[in-house]
């Protein structure tokens, strides 16, 4: 392989030093869904901003506009190569950034913290109408970054799909969902109306949170997730976090009467860990150092909980 230029080395370093700086936000927004006291929300929300404000302005430095388009003419590397995957993936992120304004970025962190927040207030009090309105906020703050951004296609949401299927379309999805849709309908409704109804009673007896959170480690560490790189605690909703090499961190819920909740939970969220911790350390920060998607990501979620 030719030698690298300088381009793509200061580039690299560029891309690392803006992961870790994401990276900070990560752990406070792991901290914000697990520890934080009720009343820090708003504290919370303006750190969060504030660090997505600065990681904003150093993704869209000029500079690593320069970078990108140096190893661009200079690189002269296959299509599936490692490096070429970096600077191709550096070239989108660059690209989407660029077309969004910094207080649109930092506003959609400040209002997404809150709403969390308030989402977490209304699930306990069996009452949603006071999260409506921060919905509604998450929503128009969400339409105004797909109108930033642009859809080749003029679909509003293919500008956001980008994020999570990148290069994936409403249309396409849509065209993978249909066939299922129609065949999962047809069988929910023979199951309804056979007339058999399985008794879970086994699975809404009383089990002791200590006893649930005892297996759900062992499971975890069973299916191959390190707890030497990770952890695992309790959260509103399940969710995995990969702040970076070393650091992966799930949480689950328990419910002393509903057994699945927290076993398949955690399952589903080791399986987001695993695949995590099976990134390449010294690829930080890269593209072959992430998650090439969320659906990706998602099958090796799906496939614990439902081996």
């Amino acid at each position: 392989m030719a030698e690298l230029p300088q381009a793509y080395t200061d580039l690299v370093a560029q891309l690392k030093e803006l992961a870790l700086l994401r990276s900070c936000g990560a752990v406070l927004s792991w901290d914000e869904q697990t520890n934080l006291p009720t009343k820090g929300a708003e504290h919370r929300a303006n750190q969060l901003a504030l660090l997505a404000g600065m990681a904003h302005a150093q993704g869209t430095d000029p500079r690593i506009g320069e970078l990108i388009g140096e190893c661009e003419s200079a690189m002269s590397l296959t299509e599936d190569s490692p490096e070429a995957a970096n600077v191709r993936d550096a070239r989108r992120g660059y690209s989407r950034a660029t077309k969004l304004p910094r207080k649109l970025v930092e506003e959609m962190s400040r209002v997404t913290t809150l709403a969390q927040q308030a989402w977490v207030g209304a699930r306990k009090a069996k009452d949603f109408a006071p999260f409506q309105p921060w919905l509604k906020k998450v929503v128009a703050l969400k339409r105004e970054e797909a109108d930033a951004l642009g859809s080749p296609t003029g679909v509003k949401y293919d500008a956001l799909i980008e994020d999570y299927e990148p290069g994936a379309t409403t249309e396409q999805i849509q065209a993978a969902f249909a066939p299922l849709r129609e065949a999962l309908v047809k069988l929910v409704s023979e199951i309804k109306d056979s007339g058999r109804s399985p008794n879970v009673a086994i699975l809404e007896r009383h089990y002791p949170v200590d006893k649930q959170k005892e297996l759900s480690l062992a499971a975890a560490a069973a299916i191959g997730f390190d707890f030497d790189a990770g952890r695992l605690d309790i959260a509103a909703h399940p969710f995995c976090s990969g702040i970076g090499p070393g650091d992966c961190r799930l949480t689950t819920r328990y419910d002393e009467h509903h057994f699945p909740g927290a076993f398949f939970g955690t399952l589903h969220e080791a399986g987001h860990g695993i695949y995590e911790q099976g990134l390449v350390d010294d690829n930080f920060g890269l593209a072959c150092g992430e998650a090439c998607s969320l659906g990706i990501h998602e099958s090796q979620s799906r496939m614990w909980e439902n081996l």
